[in-house]
């Protein structure tokens, strides 16, 4: 049944193309972007539009969408290639006439473009690049010289509406480092489309974030950062040294994953807080009064404050919680992210 509604919706997307054309020249191009929507849980598409993202953060509606035998079908003149979205209003499948929405981004460009899966495109020039691009920075995985080398190319040989949406479909693919280098090297006006700079802002974030995490590895100097706890200042570095074995644990109190490590360190620091353990926890993303509660529900007895700023997440890169650190007498994290016996075990390990 799918293979027939594939084939119905590319020939009605040729038959639409053929009909909205009104010239055939190189400047005035059609472009048919047809959109398979399946819906498993049984909504219905009601109408379609199709909307071109604007540099000052806008969306321009370039035109309706026809629905046909499950498929979304579109056709207009593309004379470049743009960042577009088609948006589908849709009818729940709840029985009482509730609407909502869903929409795919994609590159519009000259040509007959389709896609089964709403993700990748195929049928014209541009499209078909960004599909073998990002199946092979899938293949590159770490190696870090072949993914920049694909970047470079692919960013010279194409225009920057096309390296934005490579860049949209490949943040979790490319090295952080190399996405933010091409993303800075495209023009403003790309660069401020909404979906690029919004995926720029995510890539800038995790690139500060794996910067922060490899300057606190194993092996590394501790890094300081401020916090409170009911109207008084701490700092990371009231803690360690004076022959002390600081255990941190960044948590918080809507955390679940945290709050079930919350008895091994309790446990840990019953057995070797004599013999040099302190243990801090702090607070990541929470409301003091919430960390109280929390705090007093699950029985900590060690010394607790709240991030201030951002400051610890910023230290550390900190992107998940739990996060653990076992932090030596002379500053030197010796241990990174232990989870469940493997805490006590750590800290027997240095202060047996």
């Amino acid at each position: 049944m799918k293979n027939t509604l594939l084939s119905l919706a590319f020939a009605a997307a040729i038959l639409t193309a053929a009909v909205g054309c009104a010239s055939k020249t190189a400047h005035v191009s059609c472009a048919t972007a047809p959109m398979l929507a399946y819906f498993n849980d049984g909504s219905v598409i009601d109408s379609a539009v199709v909307l071109r993202f604007m540099p000052d953060g806008s969306f321009q509606t370039i035109g309706k969408a026809e629905v046909k035998e499950d498929a979304v079908v579109w056709s207009g003149k593309v004379s470049e290639p743009f960042i577009g979205r088609i948006m589908c209003y849709i009818t729940l499948p709840f029985g009482n006439g509730a609407t909502g929405s869903t929409s795919t981004d994609l590159l519009f460009e000259p040509g007959r473009i389709s896609s089964e899966d709403r993700v990748f495109y195929h049928g014209a020039k541009y499209n078909d690049a960004l599909c073998e691009a990002v199946e092979k920075l899938a293949q590159y995985g770490e190696d870090s010289a072949l993914i920049q080398e694909l970047a470079d190319r692919f960013s010279r040989e194409n225009p920057d509406a096309v390296t934005g949406m490579m860049l949209v479909n490949s943040l979790n693919k490319m090295d952080l480092q190399r996405w933010v280098e091409v993303y800075e090297s495209m023009n403003e006006e790309v660069r401020n489309l909404p979906l690029v700079k919004n995926n720029a802002k995510g890539a800038y974030a995790n690139l500060l974030a794996k910067r922060a995490q490899e300057a606190t590895a194993v092996g590394a100097t501790y890094a300081d950062f401020k916090g409170v706890w009911e109207d008084k200042e701490y700092r990371l570095s009231d803690f360690v040294g004076e022959g002390k074995y600081v255990l941190v644990d960044f948590w918080a109190s809507w955390c679940h994953n945290c709050r079930e490590e919350i008895p091994n360190i309790l446990n840990a620091y019953k057995q070797y807080k004599k013999k040099g353990l302190e243990v801090v926890g702090v607070a990541i993303r929470d409301e003091a009064w919430a960390t109280a509660e929390a705090a007093k529900e699950d029985g900590i007895n060690y010394t607790i404050f709240n991030e201030s700023d951002n400051s610890a997440s910023s230290a550390y890169g900190i992107q998940g919680i739990p996060v653990t650190l076992l932090i030596g007498p002379d500053g030197t994290i010796l241990a990174k992210d232990m989870r469940g016996v493997e805490i006590e075990e750590t800290v027997k390990k240095y202060l047996n």
